[in-house]
Order: C-alpha cells, then structure tokens, then sequence
C-alpha cells in the first residue's frame, strides 16, 4: 500500500497558498467591487466589504505567512490520516 510522504504534501499545500493567496490579495486590489460580488455569490450571508487595510503589504504579507503555515498543517494533518488509515487496512 503506498504512503504518503507527510513533508511533501505539507509543502505543497503550502506552496499552492504561498501562490494563491498574493494573487487574490492582487485581484482585491486591482478590482475590488468584482471580487465582492464573487464572494458575495458563493459564501451567502456574507456581508464583505474590501477597504484599503486588505491590500496593505504587511496584511498580505503575514496573512500569507500564518495562512501558510496552517496550510502546510492540514496537508500534514491529511497525509497522517491518509497513511493511519490505510495501515490499519
């Protein structure tokens, strides 16, 4: 039964957010009122409203960090899950 490499999934979800995550921070930037309306339409209920604070470098900067880091502990988390279960098969 394959495994997965705990490390390397960790990284990657944590790569995918490192990209990602300045890129939707470039698209509140570049166009503000679109991605309220996006959000808008898939998160019903929420009430979003972009000020200057969510393109300030240093928001984008250390949500990315922390974002990150709780990314690479759910990829983590999922590959010892993954590799638990398919042990005790």
């Amino acid at each position: 039964m394959n495994k997965f490499n705990v490390v390397a999934l960790a990284n990657t979800f944590a790569i995918i957010d490192i990209i990602l995550h300045p890129l939707f921070h470039l698209w509140v930037y570049v166009s503000p009122r679109s991605y309220e309306w996006v959000m808008h339409l898939f998160v019903a209920g929420l009430q979003l409203e972009v000020t200057n604070f969510d393109s300030s470098f240093t928001h984008v900067a250390l949500g990315t960090i922390v974002e990150a880091s709780a990314f690479w502990i759910l990829g983590a988390s999922v590959a010892l899950i993954y590799n638990w279960m398919s042990k005790s098969r």
